[in-house]
């Protein structure tokens, strides 16, 4: 007899193992239409921020893959540039490599180091696993790149300090001088752990 909790996986193609532990999933879309839109919604939701941590956090320690995870987060929670993941990595002029990159990062395959990498990092945040070490950010750059591309100069928005992450910078131009991060309560060196959950 096939138990309950296999027949949910009918129609998913196991991928290679991420990292021991762990193993990555490339949902069958004929399979997925049966499945009640909200949870494409999130299937879908889950993949664009794997493929946003990949493009614009690879190659920077965890810490900063995940705050940049969580800038999508709270934009999405703000509701200002979008109400799903989707609509605000894609949402115009404002995740650089959308706008330059889109094809090539539409072409990564699960199958890729970076595409797995970051699916780790994505479903750590996602779950809850790990707190926001950027305390609510909506904005982030990196400001050497930036200052190279805009002949020094910074955008408006990135005015004041920030809270450095990796090679990024972190802002709160929508917070009020009385933000968590700028009375000086970010705790960004918190250990993080990412570990694979076990099974019960």
């Amino acid at each position: 007899a096939t138990s309950a909790a296999l027949l949910t996986m009918k129609g998913v193609a196991k991928q290679p193992a991420v990292a021991a532990g762990w193993t990555e999933t490339k949902p069958d879309p004929k399979a997925m239409s049966r499945y009640p839109v909200a949870w494409r919604q999130a299937v879908d939701d889950r993949d664009y921020l794997i493929r946003t941590i990949a493009f614009e956090a690879s190659g920077e320690p965890h810490m900063a893959q995940i705050a940049v995870a969580h800038v999508v987060l709270n934009r999405k929670k703000s509701g200002r540039w979008g109400d799903n993941i989707k609509a605000v990595v894609t949402h115009p002029g404002q995740f650089e490599p959308w706008t330059t990159k889109r094809r090539e990062i539409e072409g990564l395959s699960p199958d890729d180091p970076r595409y797995q990498s970051a699916a780790i990092i994505a479903d750590a945040v996602l779950s809850g696993q790990t707190p926001d070490p950027t305390a609510g950010a909506t904005h982030f750059l990196n400001p050497t790149i930036v200052r190279e591309r805009r002949g020094g100069a910074l955008p408006s928005w990135a005015a004041g300090e920030g809270l450095t992450i990796g090679s990024h910078t972190f802002y709160f131009p929508e917070e009020s001088d009385d933000s968590p991060q700028r009375m000086g309560l970010t705790m960004v060196d918190r250990p993080f752990m990412l570990t694979p959950r076990r099974v019960r």
